[in-house]
Order: structure tokens, then C-alpha cells, then sequence
């Protein structure tokens, strides 16, 4: 009997908490409030810009003022009673070794050939092309372009010619005293460049 009388309170017991459960799995499961701190992901740090250098960067270095050719371009009383219109182009250019050819072309700037005489300025900042210092001799040749294309020279413009001038030189007189006697093309760029078929010397 007192077996029989245990095992009837182990059933009862075991029924009661079937029960229990029973009834708290029909009832909704409270859940807690969030953190919204801990809700939150963690965002990363942005990286520290690097800090911008405290220091200049040197300048560089400004041109020789005395690395400059300057003067003025007359026209003869004969060339002027002509009246020559066109491009003005100025040119520099290395002392060929040949003389019957053109040397490299340095420098060359285009200006009005609206009155003369007419002062210039010839410095490295007319460079069109790396192809060296702006140094030492050279040959300047001052154009009034016709057709205002300085890879052509027409029949009648006029031009003239210093053979040999120092980098440096002041007051510089550059007579337009010749007339282009027929026409020719630089294209190729040969001439220009200080190659190609050799020229008559005094053509720019």
C-alpha cells in the first residue's frame, strides 16, 4: 500500500505540471526591453585624415631676368612706302653650322605689324619647345606674314634678318629690309626644326 500510495502522488504531480505548461504556452512570451545602447551596432571611427604639411613647398626658382633679348624692329622708308600687311612673327633660332640651312627654332612670338618701329622682348617664356636653355647666340628673323601661316612663305612678304645676336643683348635694331622673292613651305617640319633641304640663309 504505501508503494501504491507514492506512485498515485508522483502521477498527480506529474499531471499538475503538464498542466502548468500547458497553460503558460497559451499565454505570449514577454520579452524584455532593449538596450538601445547595446541594440545599437558599434559604428567604426572614420581614420584621421593625415594632418596637411606645415611647410611651403619651395618655389621655384624665377627666370633670368638677363636671359632676355630686347630691341625694336624698324621698317626701311623703301619697304614702307609698300605698306606690308600680314602676321609679324618673330623668331630665334640656334647658329646653324651650315650655313645654307636652317638652325633649331628656340623662341618665336607673333605681333601686331600695325606701326613701327616696334619694340620686342624675346625671353624663354617664348619657348614652344624643350629644346634647351634660352642661351647664348642666335639668330633672330622678324616676318610680316602674308597669309598669317608661318609654315608658308609667300611670294612678297617681307623679312629681315640679324645673323647673330647674345642672349642678353639690349637695344637691338632689327631691319624688315628684304622681300621674299618666291614662295616656299615649311611643312615637314624639317626647316623648322633645323633639318630637312637646305634654305637660302636669311629665311626665318
Amino acid at each position: 500500500m504505501p508503494n501504491r500510495a507514492f506512485a498515485t502522488l508522483l502521477l498527480l504531480a506529474a499531471v499538475s505540471a503538464c498542466t502548468k505548461n500547458g497553460d503558460q504556452a497559451g499565454k505570449p512570451s514577454v520579452v524584455p526591453p532593449l538596450d538601445p545602447a547595446a541594440a545599437a551596432p558599434a559604428m567604426p571611427m572614420p581614420a584621421t585624415a593625415p594632418a596637411a604639411p606645415t611647410t611651403a613647398p619651395p618655389a621655384a626658382a624665377s627666370a633670368d631676368p638677363n636671359a632676355t633679348i630686347t630691341g625694336e624692329m624698324v621698317l626701311p622708308a623703301a619697304i614702307a612706302k609698300t605698306k606690308p600687311t600680314g602676321t609679324l612673327y618673330l623668331v630665334a633660332r640656334r647658329i646653324s653650322d651650315n650655313p645654307t640651312a636652317r638652325g633649331t627654332l628656340i623662341a618665336v612670338k607673333k605681333l601686331p605689324a600695325t606701326s613701327f618701329p616696334l619694340a620686342f622682348s624675346l625671353s624663354a617664356a617664348d619657348m614652344p619647345f624643350q629644346t634647351g636653355a634660352f642661351d647664348g647666340d642666335l639668330t633672330l628673323t622678324a616676318r610680316i606674314d602674308q597669309d598669317g601661316d608661318p609654315m608658308t612663305h609667300q611670294k612678297g612678304d617681307v623679312f629681315g634678318t640679324l645673323p647673330k645676336v647674345h642672349v642678353g643683348s639690349r637695344d637691338v635694331k632689327l631691319a624688315l629690309d628684304q622681300v621674299q622673292k618666291e614662295t616656299e613651305s615649311l611643312a615637314g617640319g624639317g626647316p623648322m626644326m633645323g633639318g630637312g633641304a637646305p634654305m637660302p640663309p636669311g629665311h626665318p
